[in-house]
Formats: structure tokens, sequence, C-alpha cells
């Protein structure tokens, strides 16, 4: 049994197409897990909702979700991802706001195998260092004794964590030996939006019967994403990094609380529009 591991799709459809592509050659039998933030930042939502559902993907709430749906405030998130969320609540389907509503927070996706956003306990939690990964294998003991695999996303980072190895990076083409770990975290990278210089959709192939995971990196057509991003207004860029210099990090602070107090103020409107509360 093989398992497609995704998370942090991010409404980016030309991504999660590419990814889709190269599973259908890889594997095409594969079961398709996404590890939440299907929307957010890109620009179709309600797209990406129905390919993964075309393919009877089995997928969670990420933060995105939650604070789409209005179950979690924009407090932590910066301008590109405040200006989505807004936007999404706004142009979301019924049919697809309504899937998104049902997403569980975790969920058993194979023996032995869960899948979550951020830790089992908060869709919210960075699991970015070693601490944190073995406290979200502490937290699948406790709720799942049997399981011994946990997928995760959030990071934007494709990593991997075994209590006997540590917490390892995991570039494009590396293969994993799960045979003699104990339990695992694995993060697949994103999807559809890179937290680094390089415009790349991430996912990889969790294989049960051979145990092993292989870490996967594909370009893809992100001219088109970012010209649909520019016609909607939202900010045009698939490759989102912290700004370099303390004016730049400054300036985009003053950005994000105008567009925080942009959406608060637009939203008594957008509701008797039709779109969903905060």
């Amino acid at each position: 049994m093989q398992l497609a591991l995704l998370a942090d799709v991010h409404g980016n459809l030309e991504a999660l197409d590419a990814v889709l592509r190269d599973v259908d050659q890889r594997a095409s039998d594969a079961t398709i897990v996404c590890a939440g933030d299907v929307v957010g930042y890109g620009p179709e939502p309600d797209a990406c909702i129905g390919r993964l559902r075309d393919r009877d993907a089995a997928f969670v709430m990420g933060n995105h979700e939650e604070m789409v749906l209005g179950r979690r405030d924009l407090t932590r998130c910066v301008r590109a991802g405040i200006l989505a969320a807004a936007w999404t609540r706004a142009h979301l389907s019924s049919g697809a706001r309504k899937v998104l509503e049902n997403l569980p927070p975790w969920l058993d996706v194979a023996p032995g195998v869960v899948a979550c956003h951020g830790d089992l306990r908060s869709a919210d939690r960075y699991v970015h260092n070693a601490q944190l990964a073995n406290g979200a294998l502490e937290q699948l003991s406790q709720l799942r004794p049997g399981a011994r695999i946990l997928v995760c996303g959030h990071t934007h980072r494709a990593m991997f964590f075994a209590e006997d190895r540590g917490l390892l990076e995991a570039p494009a083409g590396r293969t994993i030996d799960l045979s003699r770990t104990e339990r695992c975290l694995i993060n697949p990278g994103a999807v559809g939006q890179a937290r680094n210089s390089e415009p790349l959709a991430r996912y990889a192939l969790l294989d049960l019967e051979r145990q092993s995971v292989c870490y996967l990196a594909l370009a893809y057509d992100h001219a088109t994403t970012e010209r649909k991003l520019r016609q909607r207004g939202l900010v045009p860029r698939v490759v989102l990094t912290e700004p370099r210099s303390a004016l730049a990090r400054r300036i985009e602070h003053l950005k994000t609380k105008w567009v925080r107090l942009r959406v608060r103020l637009q939203q008594p409107r957008d509701r008797s529009e039709g779109a969903a509360p905060p």
C-alpha cells in the first residue's frame, strides 16, 4: 500500500495538478492524503477541493480552513494570508464550504498512520524542531497507541523526525528507510507555496510495504498561478519568504496591520453579501 502525502496546497491548482500527474506516473494506486490547508493564499480553493474529492483523498482541517470558516482569528497571519482568507470567505461555494466544515482535526489514513496539520492538538502548532516533533509523537502515543507514523504539514518544510535519528531535512529525491524506526513524523513539504527561493511543488510517497518514504519536488506552471493571483487582487507570490532588512520587515508589518484593519471594517458589508462571518 502506498500513500501520496500532500500538505499546504493553498488553492494552487497548477501545483496540485502537477503533483497528481506525478503520482499517477509513479504510484497510480496510491491513496492521496492531504495534511491540511487545501485553501488559503491561492486563487482556486474550490477547484483544489474538487480535485481532492474526485480522487477520494483523505484530508484534514488546517489553520487556513479554520480562518476561512471563522474558527480562528487572523492575528497570527501574514498579509498575504489575511487577504486570501477574506477573499476565500467571500468566493468559496456553499458545497466547498460544507466540505471544509466537516473536516476532522486529524484522521487515521492507514493502519498505523495518522494525519494532522500542526499536531494532534492544534492545527496552528509549528512542529519545526526536534523538541516539538518529539512532543507530537508523544501525543500520537497517547491518542493512538498503535500508530507509529504521524504525517503533518503547516511548516512548509519537507522534513523527517525519528527519536533515534533526530530531525532531518528531506531534500527532493531523498528516500528514508523506516523498517527499523519505531515511531516517526513525516512532513512532505508544501504543494502550493514554497518558503525558499524555488517555486516547486513538494510531496512524498510513503510505501507501507517496503517501509520507506521518498520526498519529491516538481516544477509547475507557477506563472499562471501568479497571473490568477493578480487578477483576484491577492498577493501574486508562490514563494513566500521573510523580508531580509529591518526596514522591509517594518514596512511589511505596517502593511499587515492595515490589511487586518481593512478586513475587519469590511466584515459587516461582507456578511450582507452572504459571506461567512469571521
